[in-house]
């Protein structure tokens, strides 16, 4: 993904994420890794909540297309790199 071509959102509107039962299977260590890390990265980006939360559905048998949808969410990542939130130390919240 070194290479890979930004977009503007991280899941298509037209996107239908399901169990995809006649999918073929992807490795399982990869694509939780991923999400792992877009769960760790949902704290300081909100804007993939939504997105990474409908992949976290189908962890545990992931699917190609599931992948892509994971893949689409790091080229999101990597065209708003200089999005994020910042919290101050020593400042409230409200």
């Amino acid at each position: 993904m070194d290479n890979a071509k930004e977009i503007a959102t991280p899941m298509s509107t037209a996107c239908y994420l399901d169990k995809d039962e006649g999918g073929k299977l992807v490795d399982i260590k990869k694509c939780r890794g991923m999400i792992g890390t877009f769960l760790y990265l949902s704290t300081n980006r909100p804007n993939i909540i939504s997105s990474v939360y409908l992949c976290v559905r189908y962890q545990t048998n992931p699917k190609e297309t599931h992948l892509s949808a994971i893949k689409r969410i790091m080229r999101y990542l990597i065209g708003t790199m200089n999005i994020s939130l910042w919290y101050p130390k020593g400042t409230s919240f409200s």
